[in-house]
């Protein structure tokens, strides 16, 4: 067949780049005119604020009362009687537990009869002695006179040395039955169980009826009147704090509220863990409140300094590590803005803002969201609670 012409040939690509061209302009036209979704997120409305430097225990500390301790048994027995029950009070000196102590009464009444026949005994060696020292001593007379034998002399010394050895004898032994009857007499007062101190009962490990072991647990008892926590801080911190620095203890029992304390001892020496992290030991004072509890677990902030009327954001407003950190400024037709910030001290908490915002803007704290990015259409709602302006480093 016969070919078309070249120049009709032209003209027909022509006409379908001219038709595709076409196309793809209103194409780009419909999805500039399109509806565009804002992106629904939470701000923070920036302000100043108070912002107190702090720093954090390592671990969770314990509720620990200024006296406590853990009552055993001293004797074996059966107990007799329990006066205490968990959470009496108690006085100082007050029952708390009665054995039944019949042998050990016969065992003192045994020891003291053992005295009374070890001054017998004496009081007959001591005769016994006397006796032969006289003898001894006029059958040396006779024999110095010539009118005695020096044998029956030497015998009759020999006799009073022995008897005097005899004496000597049953005086250690009365010593010992005295020493037997403090024994017994101890073991009889061990008989009852007396508080040491007054406080309160925490534990009762013992019912009446109850065989004990010397050393089983009996009883543990606390003074509640002076409560404080024992926590570690990290050692790269302790340059940082000192004796006398008001903290802030957090308990699990009470969530939100903060109990008033004050940093009253730090250990004289480092300690290291199993996985080499290192720590010391501090004793935080606590002010006196009834809800608390011996045992409690406790994480303590020390307030190391407080910086006031700073700019502040919650943490998960900002993006980024080290000095290259920014946030998502809303601005007046609510679209997302990133902008970088210079930063102070910060925690999870809370970050103090160095440069960067002003006061009265609003950032974004929803960063969680895949599709925000810089130039979002968003739809901004009001943190419904403001987060605690304190920073730690």
């Amino acid at each position: 067949m016969p070919k078309k012409p070249l120049r009709k040939r032209r003209w027909g690509w022509l006409i379908w780049v001219a038709i595709l061209a076409t196309a793809g302009v209103v194409a780009a036209r419909a999805y500039k005119r399109r509806p565009v979704r804002a992106i629904d997120v939470r701000v923070h409305r920036v302000e100043p604020g108070s912002v107190r430097d702090l720093v954090s225990t390592v671990a969770a500390g314990r509720v620990s009362a200024e006296r406590e301790a853990t009552l055993r048994a001293e004797i074996a027995g059966t107990v007799l009687r329990v006066h205490k029950r968990r959470g009496d009070a108690v006085a100082e000196g007050e029952i708390l537990l009665e054995y039944d102590v019949r042998d050990l009464r016969d065992r003192v009444g045994a020891a003291r009869a053992a005295v009374a026949l070890s001054s017998a005994q004496i009081e007959q060696a001591r005769a016994s002695a006397a006796v032969a020292r006289r003898n001894a001593s006029r059958a040396a007379d006779l024999r110095d006179r010539g009118v005695g034998a020096s044998a029956e002399a030497e015998n009759l010394a020999g006799s009073a040395g022995v008897a005097d050895r005899a004496a000597g004898v049953a005086e250690v032994g009365r010593m010992q039955a005295l020493a037997n009857v403090r024994v017994a007499e101890t073991a009889l007062r061990r008989g009852v169980l007396r508080a040491p101190f007054a406080g309160v009962v925490l534990t009762r490990s013992i019912e009446q009826g109850e065989v004990t072991a010397p050393g089983a647990p009996l009883f543990s008892l606390a003074d509640p009147s002076r409560l404080h926590v024992e926590a570690d801080l990290d050692e790269a911190d302790l340059g940082r704090v000192r004796v006398g620095l008001r903290a802030e203890v957090i308990l699990d029992a009470f969530q939100g509220q903060k109990f008033s304390a004050t940093l009253s001892e730090i250990a004289p020496s480092v300690t290291r863990d199993m996985r080499g992290n290192r720590s010391i030991g501090c004793r935080f004072e606590l002010q006196s409140d009834p809800r608390l509890r011996v045992g409690m677990s406790a994480e303590v902030d020390v307030i190391v300094a407080t910086r006031e009327s700073v700019v502040w954001v919650p943490p998960n407003a900002v993006m980024g590590r080290g000095i290259d950190r920014a946030v998502y400024v809303v601005d007046a037709q609510n679209f997302a803005r990133r902008r970088p910030i210079g930063i102070g001290v910060s925690t999870w908490e809370a970050i103090e803002v160095s440069s960067g915002l002003r006061v009265g803007e609003r950032v974004i704290t929803t960063l969680s969201n895949n599709e925000l990015a810089d130039g979002s259409l968003v739809r901004p709602r009001t943190n419904e609670a403001t987060p605690t302006r304190s920073v730690q480093r």
